[in-house]
């Protein structure tokens, strides 16, 4: 809030008790008892690789039930880099990855890992527990891979391999290992201590942050089930429920024109039956995974619930990133800034007091990005993103508190944006990896926006030598009449609406390309930008 502001409004409450006296005090003793209130407890539930097309009610029933039904869902949310460590790490920051330090999948690049979120929680009175896969990299960066990352007060996360049994997990810094057991998969490991902690920290007179990473629908061999090999691996009990299930046939599958599209994508070739056949079987094992998941998210609830606790806490509920399963000819990748990979489930569901008051808003469409959930477990936890007075962060996401409260709107709509909300956010995407990381994808920034998504791709794969090499392709799609990205845009004719759009959205890529902050809030950045 700027100085002005702030000063005016002191004016005015000195005016006001002036006058009024003892209604003054009254409001003054009101807010007080405000102040008061304890802090929520905060629950974060985190999938891997999951697009919003498995976002579905016969595989996540409870969940449905329980969060989508009584919470809010955000129908414009995405991942600002579609790349797990990233993704996770700007979870962790509320940073864009220019400002965190990761681009890519690389926790050892991620700068001051001490003042990180939970980090930000211990400091605010939280107790701080983290349960399932962590980022990728972790275990490199330290002579033990079983150490406590930093912030948190309880640590039941999995070392290595990463996959659903026959795997080592840190438990508060000591390595114990799980086999082939149908009792130690992954997710019911995960769900068993989810729901444990959940109760001995419910139980407690601190508020808690528990935040539960599953695997799933992640592809991850290492277990029994004679099918699945090539995807996810479902929980024994869920094995073929989703038998019969059809791929997506969005338009983007196997996408038939795609010469306008950068060199990387233009050349690749069709999918072939025994390819389809391949993906169809990994999004039914993708889906049946998620019934676990689901039967967590029912155990913790309850667990919360029996404590006394259930309207104390707040629960989030979203995922890394997207998938592609063959739109634009793409095959088990994420990394690509196209609306499958970024786009995320994204499911807040908060007690009515912390929403002060207001009525539920069922959905809400303006953009949203991952970049806002530091900043929203902060506003909640009424914390700082310090994890001492010496070290701050500055987040470049937004508070979403605002987005819960409304002003409500009518049936079928959503709520307009709140005093201070970008009426037109631009949100930032960015990936930067190492030459042959990735085939056919090397570093690329862009712009998007509730209407187009604009990318300029600043290095691309040499096909004969594998090296990522400088390049200026562009892609420019409209996501409100072509939300399946089948018509690059680019480039518009000098001096005509396209070509004066597309240099309205490269202006304003070159804002958020190094930005920091936001206005009103933060200070101006050496860069001269703030981000949206």
């Amino acid at each position: 809030m700027p100085s002005a502001t702030r000063s005016l409004r002191r004016s005015r409450a000195l005016i006001l008790a002036a006058f009024l006296g003892a209604s003054a005090l009254a409001l003054t003793a009101a807010d007080a008892a405000q102040a008061r209130k304890p802090a929520p407890n905060i629950v974060v539930i985190v999938t891997d690789d999951q697009p919003e097309s498995m976002m579905d009610p016969r595989a996540l029933p409870s969940t449905f039930k329980r969060l989508v039904g009584r919470g809010t869902s955000f129908t414009d949310a995405i991942a600002t880099t579609p790349l797990c460590c990233p993704s996770r790490a700007t979870l962790l920051t509320g940073q864009y990855g220019h400002n965190n330090g990761v681009l890519r999948n690389d926790y050892r690049r991620l700068l001051n890992k001490r003042n990180v979120l939970p980090s930000w929680l211990q400091a605010a009175g939280y107790k701080t527990a983290h349960v399932g896969r962590y980022l990728n990299g972790y275990k490199e960066h330290s002579e033990d891979p079983a150490e406590v990352a930093a912030g948190w007060d309880i640590w039941h996360t999995q070392i290595a391999p990463r996959r659903f049994y026959d795997y080592d997990l840190s438990v508060n810094g000591k390595r114990r290992h799980f086999g082939m057991a149908p009792d130690n998969y992954f997710t019911r490991v995960v769900n068993r201590r989810s729901a444990r902690i959940a109760t001995r920290l419910g139980r407690g007179s601190d508020p808690f942050y528990l935040q539960i990473d599953h695997l799933a629908p992640h592809r991850g061999g290492g277990g029994p089930p004679p099918i699945c090999q090539d995807g996810a691996l479902p929980d024994v009990r869920d094995t073929g429920a989703f038998f019969g299930e059809p791929l997506p046939s969005a338009p983007s599958f196997d996408e038939a024109e795609i010469s306008d599209k950068p060199s990387f994508i233009a050349s690749l070739p069709a999918i072939n039956p025994a390819q389809k056949a391949t993906l169809t079987e990994q999004y039914r094992c993708g889906l049946a995974s998620l019934r676990a998941v689901d039967r967590g998210v029912e155990r913790v609830m309850d667990a919360i619930e029996n404590v006394g606790e259930m309207n104390r806490t707040v629960f989030i509920f979203t995922s890394d990133h997207g998938y592609l399963f063959g739109e634009h000819r793409i095959r088990n990748l994420k990394h690509f800034a196209y609306e499958e990979s970024l786009q995320v489930p994204l499911v807040i569901r908060a007690p009515k007091r912390f929403r002060r008051g207001a009525e539920r808003i069922p959905e809400v469409d303006l953009p949203v990005a991952n970049i806002d959930l530091a900043p929203t477990i902060l506003r909640l936890a009424r914390g700082e993103p310090c994890w001492r007075p010496s070290s701050c962060r500055t987040m470049d996401g937004r508070s979403l508190l605002p987005l819960l409260r409304g002003p409500a709107a009518s049936a079928g709509t959503s709520p307009e944006p709140p005093p201070g909300w970008p009426v037109d956010r631009a949100l930032a995407l960015e990936l930067a990896l190492p030459a042959n990381a990735v085939p056919r994808l090397c570093s690329y920034q862009g712009v998007r926006t509730a209407g187009a998504v604009y990318i300029q791709h600043e290095t691309v794969e040499n096909q004969a030598t594998g090296e990522c090499e400088p390049a200026s392709e562009v892609e420019h799609y409209d996501l409100l009449n072509d939300p399946f990205e089948l018509d690059n845009l680019y480039p518009g004719a000098a001096g005509s609406p396209l070509g004066n759009s597309q240099q309205v959205l490269a202006g304003r890529l070159a804002g958020l390309r190094d930005c920091a902050g936001i206005d009103g809030r933060d200070p101006l950045p050496p860069s001269g930008f703030h981000c949206q």
